[in-house]
């Protein structure tokens, strides 16, 4: 059973006010805050990033795609996973908040899991449009909050989109190695690094 441990795997989101552009154009992106609510199983040398937003229809195909698979990683240990929120839609910023308050308050990641996916499933249908809707549905499904000011987070989130220069979703980032980094967007080209990926894990 792996230990969950708010260090190590970090939930990356842009506030509203952080646009891709403005990303883009930083030249001197802040440094991160170490701790910054972050959470993690156990480590591992591998590393999968997942860029995506929640109204966004292909990262909803993929969510639903591979979420039981990105759990299994994350239950057998070996591979961090990082999930990077990118604001293309309005809300997303909102969702994104709202997750951070779920896993902060999280017992484990698999509470956290399962607030990302009742987030994917109220975008996919625009069943929470204010603050109090999405506050309601978390009480709703007994997922726990806990607020905290985000903006220490959200210095990390910034790097994150910087450093592996991620401008669109669904896209997924494979680190093997620091010296092999592989990145696909798309949900066809997200399969085709999956299958390399797993194939790699089972060696």
């Amino acid at each position: 059973m792996n230990i969950f441990v708010r260090t190590r795997l970090v939930y990356i989101l842009l506030g509203a006010l952080c646009g891709l552009a403005a990303l883009a154009a930083t030249n001197h992106p802040a440094h991160s805050d170490t701790n910054a609510p972050v959470f993690t199983s156990d480590s591992g040398p591998y590393e999968l990033i997942i860029f995506s937003d929640y109204f966004c229809t292909p990262c909803q195909k993929v969510e639903k795609e591979w979420e039981k698979t990105i759990a299994g990683l994350i239950e057998r240990g070996n591979v961090k996973v990082t999930f990077v929120d990118l604001p293309i839609y309005k809300l997303t910023p909102l969702y994104g908040k709202y997750f951070l308050y779920a896993f902060n308050a999280a017992s484990d990641y698999k509470e956290a899991l399962r607030a990302r996916q009742l987030l994917f499933e109220k975008a996919s249908r625009f069943g929470a449009i204010t603050e109090q809707h999405l506050a309601n549905a978390m009480r709703e499904a007994n997922i726990p909050i806990k607020e905290y000011d985000t903006n220490k987070s959200l210095e990390r989130y910034k790097e994150m989109i910087t450093k592996y220069r991620a401008h669109s979703t669904p896209t997924f980032v494979f680190i093997y190695s620091p010296a092999d980094i592989r990145k696909y967007s798309g949900s066809e080209l997200i399969r085709k690094g999956m299958a390399e990926f797993l194939n790699t894990l089972e060696q």
